[in-house]
């Protein structure tokens, strides 16, 4: 049987992949001195509320929903903050925004339009 890599290969992509990760680790370590682990956490949070903010949310969430289930992709918008993540879901089934508290609009994602980063 061949082996897929030589030893030389081998090393060379072990070196690059340490060289990537010892990288990635130091300019964090660097970033935490400076700026301090809270404020890392908060940022690492808002950029993942920010990826899941154009996600397809729950169907179950009625009757808001039905208004949109026609063409769901899209993404909740905060008239003052902008796209903040998903919503908070009110008793009466209104998206809140999660910072201040508004009602959210939902924007339908068209062929030719981008979402809010």
């Amino acid at each position: 049987m061949f082996a897929l890599f030589d030893k030389t290969e081998l090393k060379r992509y072990g070196s690059f992949l340490g060289l990537v990760l010892g990288a990635a680790v130091i300019t964090t370590v660097i970033y935490w001195a400076i700026f301090g682990f809270s404020k890392w956490s908060r940022q690492v949070q808002t950029a993942s509320d920010l990826m899941t903010a154009a996600a397809v949310f729950p169907v179950l969430q009625q009757p808001y929903t039905t208004a949109i289930q026609q063409q769901p992709a899209g993404q909740f918008v905060c008239p003052q903050h902008g796209a903040v993540g998903l919503p908070n879901w009110s008793a009466a089934d209104v998206p809140n925004c999660p910072i201040c508290g508004q009602v959210m609009a939902f924007r339908r994602a068209t062929s030719n339009m981008t979402l809010a980063a």
